[in-house]
């Protein structure tokens, strides 16, 4: 389906900051993906007995948190239960309405498959509903699990720190991704914190508010003679994810 396969894991910064690396979407590939749901339903209608005997549970292993990073890429997933004990299975989950799913897994007469993921992928929290589960010949039945993933757009925060004297610098930057445009772009108005804590220590402490401008930056000074590890939190939006900065010494 999808021609490309990544990691749900944040890009590192310095890939976040560059160009843009992925293309858009091919429309063919998600034109495939769409026709893989409509040829699974037909296969079903043809095979499956509405008086299938229920056998078993088929449970959905998917990831409870997406990122939406670049405009297509694959998720691993998987079920468990019975019918991960017998051959098949034939089964699906999908977000919406089974009129007109907005998301859907697929799984044909296998154990593991992917979820291909697009940057046009719902936004938000989302309850994968259990769609037909059946033996490898439509024989019998599973009961289904119905697992929920929130998904939002990555963010990606750096933090620059320099010290003269006793006076110490701290810059901050950061980005999200687009989906209308399908780069990584300024997280302009983003709000966060600049933490610190001592060197050996596990406690952070806020240091200063940060409000980005328009540029994805914020950048501020102050003094302290003490060694101190620095980062800064970028809080968590409706529809994107938050982000922590690497930590720096000064």
């Amino acid at each position: 389906m999808s021609r490309r396969s990544v990691a749900l894991a944040a890009i590192p910064l310095t890939l976040a900051l560059g160009a843009a690396t992925a293309g858009h979407a091919d429309a063919a590939v998600v034109g495939h993906h769409q026709g893989a749901l409509k040829a699974f339903s037909a296969k079903v209608r043809t095979h499956a007995d509405g008086d299938a005997p229920v056998i078993g549970s088929c449970s959905l292993i998917v990831p409870a948190t997406a990122r939406v990073v670049q405009p297509e890429y694959q998720v691993p997933v998987r079920v468990t239960g019975g019918c991960a004990l017998h051959p098949g299975p034939n089964a699906a989950w999908i977000i919406g309405s089974e009129e007109n799913p907005s998301d859907f897994i697929l799984f044909d007469d296998q154990k593991s498959t992917t979820w291909d993921m697009y940057d046009d992928t719902p936004l938000g929290t989302h309850t994968w509903a259990g769609d037909g589960a059946y033996d490898e010949n439509f024989d019998n039945a599973y009961s289904q699990n119905s697992p929920q993933t929130t998904t939002k757009v990555g963010s990606w925060a750096g933090l620059n720190t320099s010290r003269s004297g006793s006076r110490v610098t701290l810059s901050t930057h950061v980005v999200r991704y687009s989906t209308a445009n399908e780069v990584n772009i300024p997280w302009a108005g983003e709000t966060g914190v600049i933490q610190y804590k001592t060197v050996g220590g596990s406690t952070w402490t806020g240091l200063k508010d940060v409000v980005a401008d328009k540029s994805g930056n914020y950048s501020w000074s102050y003094t302290s003679s003490a060694a101190r590890d620095y980062r800064v939190v970028y809080k968590e939006a409706t529809y994107i994810w938050g982000a922590t900065s690497p930590t720096s010494r000064r």
